[in-house]
């Protein structure tokens, strides 16, 4: 996480002096509160249709002391109310939605005029053919099928995004969303970094 969101362009600025940030999909809360502990004038609220990993992330929270400056919500993505934020995270969770689309779209209503999503994926090519040679990418494959899947189907609308969409088709569900300006902020072994700006 901290090369992923020196990526996008005056967001590490931002948040030092204070911004609203949403992680959704925050589980048992880590990411969230190494965000709150990094940039202790930023707002930041995780949410998880989880309650029992958001029971865990709220007593995370109090015992590194961070109760009552992080807030941790049981709610799923389409259902969240808040607004305003500057910055939308997520980790490694669209693919696991039954309704990725329906959820791109909310978030674009979550965030301000300006505002950005940081959505962090599996590495993958845009084909079955061009991720083949890659070792990460047959280990995803699988997973995909066993677990990502499957997750998917059994949820609203059921559309199964997998663990190895690839980066055009992420990027045609963030434009179809409202999002003008997606793009690949950086990368690692096992995932990419994209940013989406509405």
């Amino acid at each position: 996480m901290h090369a992923w969101l020196p990526s996008l362009d005056g967001m590490v600025p931002a948040l030092e002096r204070g911004v609203r940030v949403a992680e959704i999909g925050c589980g048992v809360g880590f990411s969230t509160l190494l965000m709150a502990k990094a940039f202790p004038k930023s707002e930041i609220i995780g949410y998880d249709f989880h309650a029992s990993s958001v029971k865990q992330a709220n007593a995370h929270s109090a015992a590194h002391g961070m109760a009552g400056r992080v807030r941790f919500e049981t709610m799923a993505a389409k259902d969240i109310q808040d607004r305003d934020f500057d910055l939308v995270t997520m980790f490694d969770c669209l693919h696991d939605m039954g309704d990725p689309r329906g959820c791109a779209v909310h978030i674009r209503t979550m965030l301000k005029p300006d505002g950005r999503w940081m959505l962090v994926e599996p590495i993958a090519g845009d084909t079955p053919a061009s991720a083949i040679g890659n070792p990460v990418s047959r280990l995803y494959y699988n997973a995909s099928t066993m677990i990502c899947v499957p997750t998917a189907l059994v949820q609203e609308v059921g559309e199964a995004l997998g663990a190895q969409a690839g980066e055009a088709k992420l990027t045609e569900v963030l434009t179809g969303a409202g999002f003008s300006h997606v793009r690949r902020a950086t990368e690692s072994p096992f995932n990419m970094v994209l940013e989406a700006r509405p």
